[in-house]
């Protein structure tokens, strides 16, 4: 994504997901069009390592990628990573057409210079041209991207110590988007998309439309609340309480004293978030709702949810048409695909 670093090639991509809880990746390969998982993996990182997306402990957090480097062909040896929260900005602008590539560049530098709450020595900046502008044909519309050059290196310096090379830093909103796309219907291309992610420690919207992601909003919500209210209520440590949540072996009546409160905490963040879309200056209802991330591991989340949006709710699942090189990652992803759906779309980038 980003201008500055190494660039895309044709060579496949491990895509690694950086989480406040775990490193998810995925690794595939496609095939006269049909698509093969040829490795996937998790690993659990102590609490604190990454904190609102930053890196605390880079040689702690390099020996994780060195362990999970050993589930993979040797012949991966290229990485795709993203980027998200306050140190990466995307907003879409309109610039003249007729602009030559030089030109193009150094207008999105002047804009970026003044919309931008950084300074410019201190990001990455790129821009994609996406498509001809909807209100005027002189001008298109361009995807420019800024990212916290602190925030990118602490991920290119955790991989590359573990001898493997990034080739792709992408924005995980982007990846996301491009993974779900694997699960659209004809029509959906047109319609108004919501992506709601929920991993441990955050909840983003995603809102996308023609393929663009046309608004986002992100709360500090996530499957560590439910975690922390458990073990609150329990006097688990917050580990016990999690290895309770994941096998759902917990106390008769945590449904009601813990899941029901942080389910409804859920929905009402989520319902105010897509009442700012609706209140936003466009004219693009949201018809689906797709939920990804190890929090939508609650069937009680997604049947609320669909009763309380009137909306068509649907956990996302695209590894269903897939091929596998090992039938052990067919079972795995089959049953917590939801987790690796940022992993995918940045694996993605090594197939287009």
């Amino acid at each position: 994504m980003f201008e500055n670093m190494k660039k895309n090639n044709s060579n496949a991509l491990i895509g690694i997901d950086f989480g406040s809880n775990s490193i998810k990746a995925i690794a595939i390969s496609k095939d006269k069009g049909t698509f093969q998982i040829d490795a996937v993996a998790e690993a659990g990182i102590a609490k604190g390592l990454i904190v609102e997306n930053h890196f605390e402990d880079i040689t702690k957090l390099t020996q994780v990628i060195s362990q999970l480097r050993k589930n993979f062909p040797s012949s991966y040896k290229n990485v795709a990573i993203a980027v998200t929260g306050a140190d990466v900005i995307t907003k879409v602008i309109a610039m003249n057409a007729d602009l030559n590539e030089l030109e193009l560049e150094a207008q999105v530098e002047l804009e970026a210079e003044s919309s931008i709450p950084f300074p410019l020595d201190e990001i990455f900046l790129d821009f994609e041209v996406l498509s001809e502008n909807a209100n005027n044909k002189e001008l298109n519309d361009i995807l420019v991207s800024a990212a916290r050059k602190e925030t990118v290196l602490s991920q290119v310096d955790c991989v590359e110590a573990a001898n493997l090379t990034v080739k792709v830093v992408d924005v995980a909103s982007h990846a996301l988007a491009r993974a779900c796309e694997l699960l659209f219907e004809r029509d959906d291309y047109d319609k108004g998309i919501a992506v709601v992610d929920i991993g441990a420690s955050q909840m983003r919207l995603n809102i996308l439309h023609k393929g663009n992601v046309i608004f986002s909003r992100s709360k500090n919500h996530g499957g560590a609340i439910c975690t922390q209210m458990m073990a609150d209520r329990y006097g688990f440590s917050f580990n016990e309480a999690e290895k309770i949540k994941t096998e759902r072996n917990w106390p008769v009546d945590c449904d009601i004293d813990v899941i029901a409160p942080f389910i409804n905490m859920t929905v009402n963040h989520l319902r105010f978030d897509l009442r700012m879309f609706t209140n936003a200056p466009h004219n693009i209802p949201v018809e689906k709702v797709i939920l990804t991330g190890g929090g939508q591991l609650m069937p009680e989340l997604v049947s609320r949810l669909a009763e309380e949006l009137a909306l068509n709710v649907e956990i996302a699942n695209p590894f269903i048409g897939f091929e596998y090189k090992n039938e052990s990652d067919k079972v795995l992803l089959r049953e917590v695909g939801v987790k690796y759906m940022t992993a995918l779309g940045l694996a993605l980038r090594g197939s287009q």
